[in-house]
């Protein structure tokens, strides 16, 4: 008997093989073939050492790796075993270097290595008798002949009800032209052994639906020893006739990246070969085949494994494919496995199918188009939140370009932002105030009936029927209803209606949501979704903006069931979803789970803070101190420093740097370091305004952006100031490390300089502007400035590489016009635009991540790296010791947006470095740093992960988790190793109560720790945002219900809360870091959220207050690090109080004002988690932005919801004892908030203004 041994990759069988096998024993050829897959054997660590047993027993190994031998991870300890026996093998691998690398293990002539690479590399039933005959010759001995590789078809039709063979012309002529018509791709190899079940299902539910199909089976890659075309030929051979397009949809049934495998490459990203999907222009669907039987696929709240995300959605999301849902599913059968099609998921796919493809055929005057709205909050205050996003104002644009298309929007639109919102609040939304049932019900745009939404229900699963009950009570509930009817927010306009997304429940039931984290949406929400397409009858759906809650309703990861929340909401309807480039993460689970097509949008024009008021005052001020210092005149000196005492003393500028006024000496010695810090919150960017979609910035903000885009290093493009600095014989980094130094040369600190050098910049750039950015122009510009050579060089690239891309913004609305066309829009890549990524734009993008495998980048934890040294540093420094325990927040998108700083932060202090492959950088397992080699104890790592880094890193999870292993049971002394050390305390201690050892020491070894299976949050911010807490120990237990789920290869969201909060109230340091400026601290809640209630639990039950740290990476190569104070008061230096912030908002009116909402609750949610506020600080709210009479009048006429918002937080903080002001100011706050309180009835009519001027 010949035994031979078969590795697919991933979880690939070949199943031809067995057959072939099985065949020859009939023919007396003793052979047999031993399959497993790379991804069984990586997850089952028993039946990995099975196997290496058995191997000794074998006479030819087979390892089949597409991709690359990192893809297997174990595969360091089978190349053991193989050198080991030195069985013949032959490895096959996508990277050629690979198959050099392991030639060696094949020891037979260049002659017998080509044909065995033959017969696999061409497949089917003949080459795979072949192979083995080849086997059994070369092992066995025999004298059997042995056929040559045969060339099986590479592409072809095939559909169940023709014969083999048909050609596309002949097939065409029995396709009517005017149905729909879908193509379908899917592997050759599938078509070779007959694996086609699957297809059939999908071929015959597409039909069901009406349309026609065009079934190819091909293999990707132009190929010359197979003869396959590639991708892109066979496309336009089968699916376009005279370089016009003759499907309306494309289903492919093959994950990985197509556009990839169309040009000779390793499958790494970054290639741009022709995107043949925009020459076909039609909505590309990835259906996704799991490797799991569909029992176990039913079970896995994950959804996909690791290798299933890899392969079928992440790949798949940089072709711009639509990610559906598991169409079929693998089940045992003999010794192999046959892929079976899930029948109700792809019935839903062709549904799908059909309603992209309707799209195309429907008229534009007769589409009809659901525009969702997202309501932050409880009041009308915050209609249209989205954010860096204009909402209002970008519905408006987006309505009078779909009425100049054609579409019907009714007699008459808003001309503004500002009415649409009028016209909102003058009908139904979310909060109605003051209404009456017979008001409410004269008000919804629409009604539904209970009997209606009892029909819808019992059409959903009745698990998620019984659950909306149990949750919500019976239908139609409470929340929206009027008289038994659901109500529906929102106003039509022609066939396009405006609405706004249903409460979720969380803030309309907080104590619900205290005592339950798997809380389902209320029974309107339900409604409000299947009237879109029930009711409405909607083509097609656009959540407007970053973001809604669909996408992060209960449910599978990714890969969705029938029982998960967001596929139910959805449906089949074709949905688009405009969000912020810089956002990835949040965008790529709408991506993954309500199969939406993203439309990435430009950031907000980014502009330096510059100098303002005091501030600016006391930095000329220090300025001439120093000139003063320079030329030895004490008397002058003495005189300034008065005055910056005085200005000190009215900014409460001491506060922020912990200096005291008692004696002039002591501001004397510090205005060093005040200076310093001037500077650097006047050389912070800070955003002017909102983003408006599908318009490039204008004017002035265009010069902004270029400026903010160019201000450091694009790659090859150098950084403007940088050349700035050059031309002018200055070294840039030299003055952002000195501030204070003086330049002798200049005669004037370095701080000025850096002042002169931006300014510069500007001119430079609004004279380009002025010529339309033509390069030809740029020496002319430069001749009397700064005429040099290099920097010439550097503007003629931004010129000819950034201007274009940031120009062209206009694509947002093309594309989401194409889009409701039922076109395909093409991918890009995401991320912060202003962290040297210029290279991202345009915008208007259906944008993709980076691949997990890969995290984190060696250039990431170059960063992370010297991140994690500096809070290290700057821990001893003020404390005299290291920490012990580090608690950090990891947040998806941040892992995304820097390649894995934070995964390199956290892995450093433990002592641990990646390992990465010779081959496409993927990071292949972990190595231990010596002692020796790290100078400092290794630190004990607790972490909060949320719910999307659960759903989009699961290696990750496990890579940190075998990390935590590595480190923990190393044999080193307590005082080297404070892991190890808190494992073996904590492991005396469960075995003195009784615990199991291994359940002991698998406990011990916990450090990860998020919310449960399946939902998202951490509940925080909803205590907060309603008030529904008293002391901070309550904000305490709710972080630790929603958190305290472990997470690891053992643990997937098992409830751990006491565990959790052991853990966290030993934390000595909190960490939360930051990667640019485009998104702070007080821009979003999810910050105190998970890091706010982080420090909650450790101030409520531990023994001392943690440092809490926030680390700025704004720009990689100069990190800082501040304490969750120092960036409170920094952000309200650079950003809050300074003019130029608030004028930008102005502009934009109502939701301009809905900034100052939020930056009210934000703030407020800081202090109430965290004590991070000082009285100043609230004053400095009150004053600003209350107290200033033309900001009153401004909120007061566009937006008085946010007027009672802002005063009646402020009241809530002095209520609960977190702010003292004096009687004046209190007074003030409680006339501001019940002069609107009691007009509230006037509020939703345009026609009465509310004036506060007599406050």
């Amino acid at each position: 008997m010949i035994n031979l041994f078969y590795l697919g990759s991933g979880s690939g069988e070949n199943r031809l093989l067995f057959e072939a096998a099985k065949n020859l024993r009939k023919e007396s050829c003793n052979i047999n073939v031993i399959q497993y897959c790379s991804e069984e054997l990586d997850k089952n660590e028993e039946v990995f050492s099975y196997v290496l047993k058995e191997i000794s027993s074998v006479d030819f190994i087979i390892i089949n790796l597409h991709g690359s031998v990192p893809y297997f991870k174990k595969f360091p300890r089978l190349r053991e075993t193989i050198n080991s026996e030195k069985c013949p093998v032959f490895l096959i691998s996508t990277i050629e270097e690979e198959m050099t690398e392991y030639r060696s293990w094949f020891p037979f002539s260049n002659d017998d290595y080509r044909q065995v690479y033959s017969y696999l590399h061409l497949g089917g039933l003949q080459n795979m008798r072949s192979l083995l005959l080849w086997v059994y010759v070369q092992i066995g001995k025999g004298d059997h002949s042995i056929p040559k590789p045969v060339q099986p078809p590479t592409h072809g039709i095939y559909h169940p009800g023709w014969y083999p063979d048909i050609q596309i012309s002949e097939y065409r002529m029995f396709l009517p032209k005017s149905t729909l018509k879908a193509g379908i791709l899917f592997w050759q190899n599938d078509y070779l052994s007959k694996s086609l079940a699957a297809v059939d299902l999908v071929i015959s539910s597409l039909e069901e639906e009406g349309l026609d199909t065009v079934p190819v089976f091909c293999s990707s890659a132009p190929d010359p020893i197979s003869g396959s075309p590639g991708i892109s030929e066979i496309i336009r051979h089968y699916f376009m006739e005279d370089d016009k397009t003759t499907i309306d949809v494309l289903l492919i049934m093959m994950g990985f990246s197509q556009l990839s495998f169309s040009v000779s490459c390793s499958g790494e990203t970054g290639i741009q070969p022709d995107n043949f999907f925009s020459s076909l222009g039609v909505p590309v669907l990835q259906l996704i085949t799991t490797n799991q039987s569909y029992g176990e696929w039913s079970e896995n709240i994950a959804g996909l494994s690791i290798l299933e995300i890899s392969s079928h959605v992440v790949w798949p999301e940089y072709d711009g494919q639509i990610i559906s849902i598991p169409i079929a599913c693998h089940e045992p059968d003999e010794n192999s496995r046959k892929i079976n099609g899930i029948e109700e998921r792809t019935r839903k796919v062709a549904k799908m199918a059909k309603s992209w493809a309707s799209l195309r055929r429907t008229p534009v005057c007769e589409r009809r188009v659901a525009i969702i709205l997202y309501q932050y909050g409880l009041a009308n205050d915050c209609i249209g939140g989205a954010f860096g996003l204009d909402t209002p104002e970008s519905v408006v644009q987006i309505l009078h370009a779909m009425k100049n298309a054609g579409y019907d929007c009714g007699e008459i639109l808003p001309a503004s932002g500002q009415e649409l919102i009028h016209l909102l609040l003058s009908g139904l939304t979310n909060t109605p105030e003051c209404m009456d049932e017979g008001e409410l019900l004269s008000k919804s745009a629409d009604l539904v009936s209970r009997d209606e939404y009892l029909t819808w229900l019992s059409k959903i699963p009745e698990i998620c029927s019984q659950k909306i009950i149990h949750d919500w009570g019976e239908p139609p509930g409470t929340i929206l209803t009027a008289e038994k009817k659901v109500l529906i927010p929102g106003k039509m306009f022609g066939n396009i209606f405006i609405g706004l997304q249903p409460p979720r429940g969380f803030l309309e039931d907080a104590d619900a949501v205290y005592h339950s984290t798997d809380i389902v949406m209320p029974h309107q929400y339900f409604a409000f979704y299947r009237w879109l397409k029930e009711g409405y009858k909607a083509q097609a759906i656009i959540h407007m903006g970053t973001h809604g809650t669909l996408e992060w309703l209960p449910g599978k990861s990714v890969g969705l069931s029938s029982t998960c929340y967001p596929d139910m909401m959805i449906e089949d309807l074709p949905h688009l979803y405009p969000y912020i480039i810089d956002n990835p993460g949040e965008g790529i689970q709408a991506k993954r789970r309500s199969s939406a097509v993203i439309l990435d949008h430009l950031i907000p024009a980014m502009t330096r803070a510059g100098g303002y008021g005091n501030l600016e005052e006391l930095t000329v001020y220090i300025q001439e101190y120093f000139r003063a210092e320079k030329n030895r005149d004490d008397v002058k000196a003495s005189e300034i420093l008065k005055e910056i005492q005085i200005l000190v003393e009215e900014t409460n500028l001491a506060s922020d740097l912990q200096i005291s006024l008692s004696a002039p000496e002591n501001l004397a010695v510090s205005l060093g370091s005040m200076y310093d810090y001037l500077c650097t919150a006047r050389d912070s960017l800070i955003k002017d305004g909102l983003h408006i979609y599908g318009f490039c910035p204008q004017g002035e903000r265009f010069s902004e952006m270029l400026y903010a885009l160019t201000r450091i290093k694009n790659g090859s493009i150098p950084s403007l100031r940088e050349s700035i600095g050059k031309s002018m014989g200055l070294v840039l980094s030299e003055l952002q490390e000195n501030p204070s130094g003086w330049n002798d040369l200049f005669q004037k600190p370095n701080g000025a300089l850096l002042d002169d050098i931006d300014t510069l910049s500007f001119d430079i750039i609004r004279s380009i502007v002025a010529t339309g950015c033509n390069p030809e122009k740029i020496p002319d510009i430069t001749r009397d400035l700064c005429n040099d050579p290099d920097l010439n060089e550097t503007l003629y690239k931004i010129c000819k590489n950034i201007v274009p891309n940031l120009e062209q913004t206009t694509d947002e609305m093309n594309n989401l016009l194409s889009g409701l066309n039922g076109r395909y829009v093409p991918p890009g890549p995401s991320g912060p635009p202003t962290r040297g990524n210029a290279h991202i734009l345009p915008t208007g993008r259906n944008f993709y991540s980076i691949d997990p495998a890969i995290i984190p980048t060696p250039a990431a934890f170059a960063i992370g790296k010297k991140m994690a040294n500096q809070m290290i540093e700057r821990y001893v420094k003020d404390e005299g010791v290291y920490p012990e325990n580090v608690g950090i927040v990891i947040f998806a998108t941040d892992s995304m947006k820097t390649g894995g700083d934070d995964i390199a932060y956290l892995l450093w202090l433990m002592g641990l470095r990646p390992l990465w492959s010779a081959y496409g950088g993927r990071v292949t397992g972990l190595e231990i740093i010596p002692l020796s080699d790290l100078k400092r104890p290794r630190i004990d790592v607790t972490l909060r992960i949320t719910g999307l880094f659960r759903d989009v890193f699961p290696g990750l999870v496990d890579l940190i988790d075998e990390g935590v292993e590595m480190i923990a049971t190393l044999d080193e002394k307590d005082e080297e190793n404070y892991l190890a050390s808190h494992l073996r305390k904590s492991l005396l201690e469960s075995l003195k109560n009784g615990m199991d050892p291994e359940e002991a020491r698998s406990r011990a070894l916990i450090r990860i720790f998020g919310c449960p299976p399946g939902t998202y949050g951490a509940g925080v911010a909803d205590k907060i945002i309603t008030s529904g807490w008293e002391k901070k120990q309550d904000l305490a237990d709710t972080y630790l219900d929603w958190g305290g789920h472990a997470y690891g290869r053992k643990y997937k969201g098992e409830v751990m809360k006491d565990l959790f909060k052991t853990l966290l109230s030993k934390l000595d340091v909190t960490v939360k870091n930051h990667n640019s400026r485009e998104l702070d601290i007080l821009d979003n809640d999810d910050d105190f959220m998970y890091h706010g209630g982080m420090i909650a639990v450790t101030k409520a039950y531990g023994e001392k207050d943690p440092v809490s740290f926030v680390g700025d990476s704004s720009d990689p190569d100069k990190p800082v690090i501040r304490t969750i104070e120092e960036e409170s008061k920094f952000l309200f230096r650079s950003r809050i109080q300074n003019p130029k912030w608030l004028e930008g908002l102005k502009p934009h009116r109502y939701r301009g004002a809905q900034e100052l909402t939020y930056l009210f609750d934000f703030a407020f949610g800081w202090d109430a988690t965290a004590d991070v506020l000082e009285e100043w600080q609230y004053q400095s709210l009150a004053e600003t932005f209350l107290f200033d009479e033309s900001c009153r009048e401004w909120l007061s006429e566009d937006n008085p919801y946010a007027l009672i918002h802002m005063s009646g937080r402020l009241l809530e903080a002095v209520d609960r004892g977190m702010w003292s002001p004096d009687e004046e100011t209190l007074r003030l706050l409680q006339s501001i908030y019940l002069s609107i309180e009691s007009n509230l009835e006037s509020l939703t009519d345009p026609q009465k203004k509310i004036s506060t001027q007599n406050i």
